[in-house]
């Protein structure tokens, strides 16, 4: 067997027959409805889109009924809806939660051999072999794939296929396993293989549906492969997964990347391939990670792409857990199944009959037992548990997860304060670098939202770091930068912690200090750069503004997206003058807190409002404001009855306590430094716990590739196709084929061969760019288009240009779309490139394809010298046959890439440098 060793089902047998006989026999009922009649199977794609799957009220995700393909209940407001679009939503969850059936079936057929299980099992495989190759391989959102619009979730979906053939294949059904490996596994294994997603969580499951085929294909070489290639196994183990337990990507991608990885590290120890011990070490780590860091209410904290206040007493986190005990009787693991499974909470439906394979549908909490596990449990956990700690012992302590640079403390009272310094996370990250997060209990004084819908332009607020408690400079959110620790101790009821991040673009260096004691926590924030610069530090605190301090202001700042200032209403403020302070009272939950905050400069407060979650419920935030060189902002955040009094400047903190207790604090460089008076009696804390600055490590520089000289010269008013031989011989030509094509789902020739010519050339105040496109079909969108699928602009999905230019005075990029009916290109400037002046450009129909001249301005060029500009330009393709385009020529190469979530974004770097001379 593919996922369990030879010998070890007649054990397997027992423990189904004896200490998990609830969990056996409760899957048992979930599988009774679908015996004895033939399963149905979509012919349709599944199809993602803004509308399908969500209510559009109130925005939330329709409930997954497996039983009503045409109706699809909203939890929230219970009404129900109908549509293409809602069915299409509902095939993906549906496809995956067949084939998990499936899975369910052969498993309990060899666990009891009962023929109505094997006959539902060989049903649904066959069923499958029958329509796989007749869905489309197109119009895909992430990736080839057939029955979805993204790989990863086909090869999750394959997983359970492979599991289920090669359980019948065990019990005797060699027929069904060789028509689903001849039909399904060879088909889809390889059209998974096409699409490499590296370090990413997704082509984590693509491993393990890989493993999972070549196992059942007895493919001894790509099973190899799969362990050690760039991005297999070790490398997942080794890169992505960190050396202190947790996935580079946040707590939800950690909870589904490490159930990939269970998969993939199961079926390699199947076949006797162990990971390296080491790795193995890191791998048991990982089954611990979300618990150092749940929050109070035992929910996952929501940084980077994390969904919001998920809750760990759910049936399949205490499935993983439970996996991972079994490996390893983890002292942490215990605790963590103790909160699990700790009594005294509301029993729900937990939703496992419901279960859509791994591609998680989040509940709220239930009460649990053992009973709730699903299928893996009945292969691999512990028949009985040892006893359980009690639930004191259970709770985790303060914890510094240093190379995911999140530092997290604990106190009494299930007080919790963290700093997210670190990773950024990658594609999944947010530019939250030093966000700062508090609760208590349940209260979420600071909080961090998470995300919303990946097809909402509310994704916009989430990814930026005005949604965050994070600093952010000249109004922009960050860029994404790791940051680093500088300093870490914690004793005798105080801790600090001390990180920063630079940003070597602009120069800027930000530092956060907190202090954590049982009663108040204090916050100093620093900055350095080389010029002046405007520091924004955002509070989201829910407190309600004095009107007649706070007046109306607007809160200004940048204009991307991702900026998130777009997203602001109701602001106003106030002004501070250097060393002044400003206190804010907050109450929630019966409890109070009072925050205070103080700057070395005059300082502009705002108070504003902007979405929560879900993103039409507003709430309100503040943000101190200031300029300059450097400076600092500090704030104190005081729970605690017992503080009375605080007072603070530049250097020191004076806490007065309604004890009689007096606490002063200062900062120097030797640490952080705590006088404690409690009547005549003094004592001192030091905090301290430097680490040392890594040595820059030494890079070999990447040489800039040398500027291609372009001449000015007067060039006349006409088409490419036009020009005189020796007008053309003064152009920079580049002629685009196969080699710059970012592919979809169809390599370049099976796509039509798309090519275009670009020729560029200079006047004396403007560079000329030619463009013959003779690549899909003209189909441009309308510039009254909504896009229906996703937050991209709708010109991303057809037809067109994209041009990006870099000079002396600045950036800009534009998207260019010819107009059907006339000569005219429209022209939308692309956000986070700059405000150069858009260029002009008109285009036509020429030799299978399209002409375009475009003429962009050159603001200050000095004709009598050398002129710098980098450019690149990009060329969409597509078919009226498309939902989505199909594919990209891109000037500076291609590189082997995919199209897929690309909208109209570039790498700044992969510009080409140009130089125009006379």
């Amino acid at each position: 067997m593919i996922l369990l060793p030879d010998g070890k089902l007649d054990e397997r047998r027992q423990a189904a027959g004896g200490p998990l006989a609830p969990l056996h026999e409760s899957l048992r009922s979930e599988l009774e409805p679908l015996l004895g009649r033939p399963p149905y199977i979509p012919e349709a794609k599944a199809l993602l889109s803004r509308a399908g799957g969500r209510c559009e009220l109130d925005g939330a995700t329709l409930d997954f009924d497996p039983w009503s393909p045409h109706r699809h209940r909203c939890p929230a407001c219970d009404r129900i809806h109908k549509g293409e679009w809602h069915d299409r939503a509902w095939i993906t969850s549906y496809q995956l939660w067949l084939a998990e059936r499936a899975v369910h079936a052969a498993l309990l057929n060899g666990l009891g051999a009962d023929a109505r299980h094997a006959s539902l099992a060989r049903d649904i495989l066959g069923g499958y072999a029958e329509r796989y190759l007749k869905y489309p391989n197109r119009d895909n959102v992430l990736g080839p794939t057939r029955l979805f619009f993204s790989t990863y979730l086909e090869s999750i979906w394959l997983l359970q296929i492979c599991v289920a053939a090669d359980l019948l294949e065990f019990a005797g059904d060699k027929t069904t396993a060789d028509l689903a490996r001849d039909r399904i596994v060879e088909p889809s294994s390889a059209l998974i293989a096409e699409y490499d997603e590296g370090m990413s969580n997704r082509q984590v499951w693509n491993n393990a549906a890989l493993f999972a085929a070549a196992a059942l294909r007895g493919d001894s070489r790509a099973f190899d492969r799969l362990i050690d290639g760039g991005s297999g196994l070790v490398a997942h183990l080794s890169d992505a997964l960190l050396s202190d337990g947790t996935w580079y990507e946040g707590e939800n991608y950690h909870q589904f990347a490490l159930r990939g990885l269970w998969y993939c590290v199961t079926l390699c120890e199947t076949r006797g391939r162990d990971v390296p011990k080491e790795l193995q070490d890191r791998f048991q780590r990982a089954f611990a990670a979300p618990f150092l860091t749940a929050l109070p209410d035992f929910t996952m904290p929501s940084r980077k792409d994390s969904q919001y206040a998920v809750s760990l007493r759910q049936w399949r986190m205490a499935e993983l857990t439970e996996l991972g005990f079994a490996r390893r009787r983890d002292p942490l693991l215990a605790g963590a199944l103790a909160r699990c499974y700790e009594p005294g909470h509301e029993r729900r439906d937990t939703g496992r009959a419901r279960s859509t394979a791994d591609v998680e549908r989040n509940g709220p909490p239930s009460s649990l037992t053992r009973a709730d596990l699903g299928w893996r449990a009945l292969l691999y956990a512990l028949p009985e548990l040892p006893e359980l700690p009690v639930l004191g012992a259970a709770r985790p302590r303060s914890a510094l997860l240093e190379e995911q640079g999140l530092a997290v403390f604990r106190r009494a009272d299930d007080l919790y304060v963290a700093i997210d310094y670190g990773q950024s996370g990658g594609g999944h990250g947010h530019p939250d670098r030093l966000n700062l997060t508090f609760a208590q209990g349940s209260t979420r004084w600071l909080d961090d939202l998470g995300t919303g819908s990946y097809v909402d332009p509310s994704l916009h607020w989430y990814r930026s770091t005005l949604a965050h408690n994070a600093p952010l400079v000249n109004g922009q959110s960050q860029p994404s930068r790791d940051g680093i620790l500088r300093a870490h101790d914690e004793r005798e009821g105080l801790g600090w912690v001390v990180a920063e991040v630079s940003f070597p673009d602009t120069g800027v260096r930000l530092e956060r200090a907190v202090v954590v004691t049982p009663d108040y926590l204090i916050d100093e924030l620093r900055w350095e750069a080389p010029r002046d610069v405007s520091v924004d530090l955002p509070w989201h605190l829910d407190a309600a503004a004095d009107k007649g301090t706070f007046l109306p202001a607007a809160l200004d700042g940048g204009q991307g997206m991702e900026d998130g200032f777009s997203y602001v209403c109701d602001s106003r403020a106030t002004r501070l003058a250097a060393n002044n302070e400003l206190s804010l009272e907050v109450a929630s939950d019966g409890r109070d807190l009072r925050a205070t905050f103080i700057a070395d400069r005059d300082v502009t407060l705002f108070s504003a409002r902007g979405p929560g979650q879900p993103p039409s419920i507003l709430r309100p935030f503040y943000v101190m404001r200031a300029e300059g060189r450097e400076g600092s902002f500090r704030s104190l955040l005081a729970w605690s009855s017992n503080v009375v009094r605080a007072r603070i400047d530049n250097q020191t903190i004076r806490i007065e306590c309604r004890d009689g207790e007096r606490h002063t604090h200062r900062r120097d460089e030797a640490g952080w430094h705590v006088e404690l008076f409690a009547g005549s009696a003094r004592s001192s804390i030091d905090l301290a716990g430097w680490r040392p600055r890594a040595d820059a490590r030494r890079q070999r520089p990447v040489a800039s590739p040398a500027p291609v000289v372009l001449r000015r010269s007067k060039i006349p008013d006409a088409w490419l196709s036009e020009l005189p031989p020796a007008e053309r011989s003064k152009l920079l030509v580049y002629e685009l084929g196969e080699p710059h094509y970012r592919r979809s789902e169809d390599p370049w020739s099976t796509a039509g061969s798309p090519r275009a010519t670009l020729a560029f050339g200079a006047s004396d105040r403007r560079l000329i760019v030619h463009a013959h496109v003779r690549a899909g079909e003209h189909h441009f969108v309308r510039a009254d288009a909504a896009n229906p699928y996703d937050n991209e602009y709708a010109d991303t999905m057809g037809a067109g240009l994209q041009l990006y230019a870099r000079l002396p005075e600045g950036s800009g990029a534009w998207m260019l779309v010819p107009e059907a009916d006339q000569d005219r290109v429209r022209v939308r400037p692309i956000t986070d490139w700059g405000v150069l002046i858009p260029p002009e450009a008109r285009w036509r129909e020429y030799k299978g394809g399209y002409e375009m001249r475009i003429e962009l301005p050159l603001p200050d060029a000095d004709p009598t010298g050398e002129y710098p500009i980098d450019v690149d330009l990009i060329v969409n393709e597509t078919t009226s046959q498309r939902l989505r385009r199909r594919g990209q020529l891109v000037m500076s190469g291609a590189h082997g890439e995919f199209v897929y979530l690309r909208g109209d974004r570039h790498d700044p770097a992969r510009l080409i440098p140009l130089v125009l001379v006379r």
